[in-house]
């Protein structure tokens, strides 16, 4: 997935939202408890963390 957009969303006061929009409608979303220390740029650094860790789980089972 090429990757088009990412889009950082306080979904409520204790949820963040993060989507990795790509090319062709293709669509990652991330919804994690909201840390207030965290800047965006740290808050995605964590949804593409936690994306890779599903994908080693992915690989291992």
């Amino acid at each position: 997935m090429q990757l088009l957009n990412i889009n950082v969303a306080q979904t409520t006061d204790t949820s963040v939202t993060v989507e990795f929009k790509g090319e062709g409608n293709d669509l990652i979303t991330v919804r994690m408890s909201a840390n207030p220390e965290l800047s965006q740029d740290q808050v995605v650094k964590s949804a593409l963390d936690m994306v890779r860790e599903l994908a080693l789980f992915r690989q291992s089972t």
